[in-house]
């Protein structure tokens, strides 16, 4: 029977704190509500990617300068570090408007999810990582997500402006809307989480 290594459970405890700030929009804390509740049940079939690509390079300076911090993001940084070795891994290659490198520079943390730390298809928790200047791809997909940011970082949705919600903020997108993001001169680093 599976059971949940304590470094995960860590992390999913503070995710789930981060997840319900008031920098988050009402329907974003909601969804995670939903999420973390589903999270609450360990469930992992032992399906791992275990491709690394060029942009998890960036990770360890990305964390650097959040390990010291002693909010919330700085043990959210300290527990991904940990976490590093086992995180399941995946990028995208399909999208509009993205930058013309996008690919190699972006990549995705996948902890409790399809291929992640702990495998499941109910839920994912997980992050995104872009290099500096990247532009991610306009997509959208069934589930509603919800984002908090570790670094600073643009996002876009619908034909919207560009905005920041700031460090420790956050954004929800709902059902199948088109959205995006983008970094500025800094990796950006964001957690997010969609309810299957």
């Amino acid at each position: 029977m599976y059971q949940r290594p304590e470094d995960l459970e860590l992390f999913i405890r503070v995710a789930r704190d981060l997840f319900q700030a008031k920098t988050l929009p009402e329907a974003g804390r909601q969804l995670a509500a939903k999420v973390f509740q589903r999270l609450d049940q360990p469930s992992d079939d032992g399906k791992r990617n275990s491709a690394r690509y060029p942009a998890c390079d960036l990770l360890a300076s990305t964390l650097a300068p959040l390990l010291d911090d002693t909010s919330g993001l700085g043990d959210a940084a300290r527990a991904i570090r940990i976490l590093e070795p086992a995180i399941g891994w995946q990028r995208r290659t399909t999208g509009l408007n993205g930058s013309t490198d996008y690919v190699e520079k972006h990549v995705h943390g996948m902890i409790c999810g399809p291929g992640g730390m702990e495998s499941r298809y109910d839920v994912q928790l997980g992050f995104s990582l872009l290099a500096p200047h990247t532009r991610y791809p306009d997509h959208h997909h069934p589930p509603e997500e919800a984002y908090v940011l570790l670094t600073a970082g643009e996002f876009r949705q619908r034909d919207g402006d560009w905005f920041d919600p700031g460090i420790g903020g956050g954004l929800h997108n709902t059902r199948n809307s088109m959205h995006a993001m983008r970094s500025g001169t800094t990796p950006l680093l964001a957690l997010w989480c969609l309810l299957v």
